[in-house]
């Protein structure tokens, strides 16, 4: 991702990730639109997309088991089960409260 800053003003710290990208090309349009002279951001469209390929290629979501999951429900077969549910809550909640400053 290339970011070019024209002014003197002082520099937001380095966007680190697709959402900071946006708030940078954001403060760039509320600048522009308050008429200030802020200075520039440029975000090359080809760095972005590689950059979200990117992101996608390491997500662990499966569309084949939503659409079992999904199927599964409409036919009413899915069953719940109850007792995984109630281990992980209590895992959660008692990983929570172990933290420091942590409440249960």
């Amino acid at each position: 991702m290339k970011i070019t800053n024209n002014s003197s003003a002082p520099k937001p710290a380095p966007a680190s990730s697709a959402s900071g990208s946006a708030r940078a090309g954001a403060t760039s349009r509320q600048g522009s639109a308050q008429g200030s002279s802020t200075g520039s951001v440029s975000i090359d469209p080809a760095a972005r997309l590689s950059q979200l390929e990117a992101q996608l290629s390491q997500s662990d979501f499966s569309a084949s088991k939503v659409s079992e999951i999904s199927s599964a429900i409409a036919a009413g077969s899915y069953q719940v089960n109850a007792s995984a549910i109630a281990d992980k809550l209590l895992a959660s909640t008692a990983a929570l409260a172990s933290r420091p400053g942590g409440t249960a």
